[in-house]
């Protein structure tokens, strides 16, 4: 399993009512987990370093503002020049950063088109786990694993548990399995992808990687599952999931690179990252 350890977090903040979310959502983050934070603000346009002090005071009395209950946030302040969805990934990059945390904004199929979307842009691009939080109340506590079975996909289940364990949340996992003609009216069969499944996260909670995050589901009360397996429509499936649960948090997988722009038929996280009815983490594959 892939594994992530939350030592230093970087929030990218602004002015909207999401990045103050997410300057919220990454000083709790950080106290639960003892982690260092940066809170970087991106000026778009040319580089303009004798601009720097004037956005650095800004953002401080941006930080106070946001930051609520954390009357004294003990975080770094930091101002790049340029694209938000590159300079993001670069401070990243070049200050070893374990996680990202950004507001997720809610673009029409128009507004992706004409002026792009941040949060995908950073989740195309970055090396490291990406958390974009909505509007609202930043809540850590429910966390739920979207997996398909496949290697590439059990790749985030190290790091959604570590990230569970580090938030003190506790995770549940979701797969979808397509819908046969044939299974209407009866039980639907258990398949051999959803065993294998079930094997993996039986040996992730039983390791010392998974072992330290809390499970929803198996309790004595019988709960819930720790898998959770729908039939039809992935997006609508893992969508239907996160709000039945009150999901915090969903957790994905989601490709590096590919093109810009509106949210292709087939790109499921894409998808998901757009309808998702909570926080997304994104998983670099």
């Amino acid at each position: 399993m892939t594994l992530m350890h939350l030592r230093h977090l970087l929030v990218a903040a602004d002015e909207s009512a999401e990045g103050r979310t997410a300057i919220r959502a990454a000083l709790d983050l950080a106290n639960r987990a003892r982690a260092a934070v940066t809170v970087l603000t991106v000026v778009e346009g040319s580089r303009g370093t004798d601009d720097a002090p004037a956005h650095l005071e800004e953002l401080r009395a941006l930080v106070r503002n946001a930051s609520g209950a954390h009357k004294t946030p003990l975080a770094n302040m930091a101002v790049a020049f340029g694209l938000p969805g590159i300079e993001i990934v670069r401070f990243a990059e070049e200050n070893e950063v374990d996680l990202v945390v950004a507001g997720r904004k809610h673009r029409s199929d128009v507004q992706r088109l004409m002026i792009g979307d941040t949060a995908d842009s950073v989740a195309r691009r970055s090396s490291v786990p990406c958390l974009f939080v909505p509007t609202g109340d930043p809540r850590l506590d429910h966390i739920l694993i979207a997996l398909n079975g496949g290697d590439r996909g059990l790749a985030i289940l190290g790091t959604a548990l570590e990230f569970a364990r580090a938030a003190g949340g506790k995770a549940h996992v979701v797969s979808v399995e397509p819908a046969y003609s044939n299974e209407v009216g009866v039980t639907p069969l258990i398949t051999g992808r959803s065993e294998r499944l079930l094997q993996a996260i039986e040996d992730a909670r039983r390791s010392p990687a998974g072992g330290g995050a809390e499970w929803e589901g198996g309790e004595a009360d019988h709960s819930g599952p720790f898998l959770v397996v729908h039939r039809g429509d992935v997006v609508e499936a893992i969508v239907e999931e996160a709000r039945r649960s009150a999901a915090d948090i969903l957790v994905i997988g989601y490709r590096r690179g590919g093109p810009a722009g509106a949210i292709e038929a087939g790109s499921i996280a894409r998808r998901l990252m757009h309808v998702a009815p909570c926080a997304v983490l994104t998983v670099p594959l």
